[in-house]
């Protein structure tokens, strides 16, 4: 495991979120770098101190005394101004659902693609990126029936540049998703299908991987790669258009 690896999933070996084999291999790693080992360190520093309440601060009762004092007496709104103020809670009330509902939309799109980087960094570190090896589509596609209840799209792009590799069974979005294995020279592209008529799209990144999502033909893709942007972009093009 490298270091940049090793920061990548610290976080969440540190709230106990790894497999068995995840955190077994970052244990090993620790044994060897100090430098991961001394930002573990910290962290557990940081959470003690949090925990330990020396942190927090109790405010004398003679300070709020002063703090109201210096408020002077309650003034009540007068009956000319209610309708206003009823009016301006009201369209702050829309304002802050509004704003509500997009951070809703905007946070199951990162949770998205964070769990499909995710899925991606540990394949990766484990070796198991595929459980079907095959450049040939036509032994990948019927591997997944009775695996996952739905048919994927798999498409060969070696004349692109991007050969198929393979495919594998993983878990995102609360279901069972079917994952194509794409190469780059040595990158390896994953590809996370399942059915959906909506669903965000566009580009990101998350934990320095690239991401791009989109939804055609009642499928949602994800498509995660340590490849940089501009190659990720292309090859998804290349992907719509099969």
């Amino acid at each position: 495991m490298t270091c940049s690896i090793a920061r990548e999933i610290l976080g969440a070996y540190f709230d106990g979120e790894l497999d068995a084999s995840a955190e077994l291999q970052f244990r090993l790693h620790l044994a060897d770098c100090e430098r991961c080992a001394a930002e573990l360190d910290r962290l557990q520093m940081r959470r003690e101190l949090i925990r330990g309440g020396s942190l927090s601060y109790q405010a004398p009762p003679e300070l709020e005394a002063r703090i109201r004092k210096s408020l002077g007496p309650d003034r009540r709104s007068s009956s000319a101004w209610r309708p206003l103020l009823a009016m301006a809670a009201a369209v702050l009330l829309v304002s802050v659902f509004s704003v509500r509902l997009l951070q809703m939309s905007r946070g199951a799109s990162d949770t998205i693609a964070e769990q499909a980087v995710s899925s991606h960094v540990r394949a990766m570190m484990t070796g198991h990126t595929t459980d079907i090896v095959s450049t040939d589509r036509h032994t990948v596609k019927p591997w997944f029936n009775g695996r996952v209840d739905f048919s994927p799209p798999v498409v060969d792009l070696a004349k692109q540049g991007f050969p198929l590799l393979g495919g594998r069974l993983d878990y995102i979005a609360e279901r069972s998703v079917a994952t194509l294995v794409y190469g780059r020279r040595k990158h390896l592209i994953d590809v996370f299908i399942w059915p959906s008529h909506t669903g965000a799209g566009g580009n990101r990144s998350a934990q320095g991987y690239n991401v791009v999502r989109w939804t055609q033909a009642g499928m949602s893709f994800v498509a995660v790669s340590d490849l940089n942007k501009a190659e990720l972009d292309q090859f998804a093009n290349q992907l719509r258009k099969e």
